[in-house]
Formats: C-alpha cells, sequence, structure tokens
C-alpha cells in the first residue's frame, strides 16, 4: 500500500516525536530501482553519506526502543577478562552469554552495544530488566571476567542519555558492515502515526504535552522539515 504525507509522529514510551515535512511529501510503500555503485568510496569500501545515516539511523531506532520499555533500567557492563579486541570473536561469547541468561532468567530482556576502551578492547553495556542477582552470580553466568550493575531509572530520557554516551563507537572502523546494537526481539516497539491521524493526534493531545526540544533543518532529498519532541 502506498502511502504519501507530510506529518508523521513516533510514540516511544512517553515521548511523542513530531515531524512536519513542508517541501516534499514522504512517498512511502513503492520499490525503488537499485542505484549503481558510487565512486566515492571510503577504504572499507562503505560511501560516506551511507556510514553516516546508516549509524544515525541505529541511533534514532536504539533511543525509541530504550523509551518504549522503561523497565529495562539497569545498566550492566560486561567486561573480558583477556585482552578482546576480536569483535567477531567477542561477539560469539556475547551471544552464548545472551543464551545462558536465558536459561537462568526465561523474562530476561535487554538492549546492547559494543564499547571501545582507550586501548582498543571490548566490551558490552546492556540495558536489562534484571531484579536483584548478585554479582558473583552474574559474573559466574558470564564466565569471560567481570561484570558492573547499577540501576538508571531516575535519569530522565534514557535513550537519548545511553545513545549520547555510546554513539561514538558506532563509527570506529571495526563496526562497519556489522550490527550496531543487539536486543530481544520482544521488546515494545514505537508506534508511527502518519498523515491526518498525525495531525488530529497533535491537534488533540497538544494540550497534554510539554515541548522538550525543536528545529528546522534542510534534508537532503525532503527539503526543509520542521521537528520538535514532547513528553507527557
Amino acid at each position: 500500500m502506498i502511502e504519501i504525507f507530510n506529518d508523521k509522529v513516533v510514540l516511544s514510551g512517553k515521548y511523542v516525536e513530531y515531524y512536519q515535512y513542508s517541501d516534499k511529501p514522504i512517498l512511502r510503500g513503492y520499490l525503488r530501482r537499485k542505484r549503481l555503485p558510487k565512486d566515492n568510496q571510503n577504504k572499507n569500501n562503505e560511501p560516506k553519506e551511507k556510514r553516516g545515516s546508516s549509524v544515525n539511523r541505529a541511533r534514532t531506532e536504539m533511543r525509541r526502543l530504550i523509551n518504549s520499555n522503561s523497565y529495562l533500567n539497569k545498566f550492566l557492563t560486561l567486561t573480558f577478562g583477556t585482552k578482546m579486541f576480536d569483535l567477531s570473536k567477542a561477539n560469539k561469547l556475547f551471544n552464548t552469554y545472551i543464551r545462558r541468561m536465558h536459561k537462568h532468567f526465561p523474562k530476561f530482556k535487554y538492549i546492547a552495544i559494543v564499547e571501545f576502551q582507550k586501548n582498543g578492547r571490548v566490551h558490552y553495556h546492556l540495558l536489562c530488566n534484571l531484579k536483584y542477582v548478585p554479582s558473583e552470580k552474574l559474573e559466574e553466568i558470564w564466565q569471560n571476567g567481570f561484570i558492573n550493575i547499577r540501576r538508571i531509572d531516575r535519569i530522565d530520557n534514557i535513550g537519548a542519555y545511553v545513545c549520547k554516551y555510546l554513539s561514538k563507537e558506532m563509527f570506529d572502523k571495526r563496526m562497519f558492515r556489522k550490527k550496531k546494537f543487539f536486543r530481544s526481539q520482544d521488546l515494545n516497539k514505537p508506534t508511527e502515526i502518519v498523515g491526518d491521524n498525525a495531525k488530529f493526534f497533535m491537534e488533540e493531545g497538544l494540550e497534554n504535552l510539554k515541548l522538550d526540544y525543536e528545529s528546522e533543518f534542510e534534508n537532503e532529498h525532503r527539503g526543509k522539515v520542521s521537528y520538535k519532541q514532547y513528553h507527557y
């Protein structure tokens, strides 16, 4: 089904994002022709524009997922006890750890991202829904080194906080063509409303919303875009 619209609302938890595309409407639902590759390639054979847009999409998706799942209120760090620089090997060990966690805690849910220490070592940060578990028990399940866990439910807009704290890692050369973050598949997802329904939603609900941030910017493909973020 083809959709054409100038207004879009994205709901993620208590946050509301409102986009208005004044120059060019959004056309969605049709198949685009594949573009021929351009010469503007970096040494990793990835277009510079694609790299930046890929990171921005991943960061936005992660922020909205975090805000849609506010019960993920523990910040868990997994550190290797050995010098781990190989991201592919580290990811395999991380995935094995996630399977073990599900065996011990069947309702375990998470969003995770890689961070690289200054010396290049790999470690992981997770937002998760664990209740109290002794650190020794979590290290026993991890089996690869050390853990640290703390509550972060007193932080406003946890999604923005985590993305700002970790976003630089997404540009590391080891992340090219790799998943930018990991997540449980059964998380709550953001809701998108478009067109007249989006305008109606904003008109009816505006008095209950508090404005956090607004801006206007030029998009290469969409022209002028107005953006506002609110919260309940």
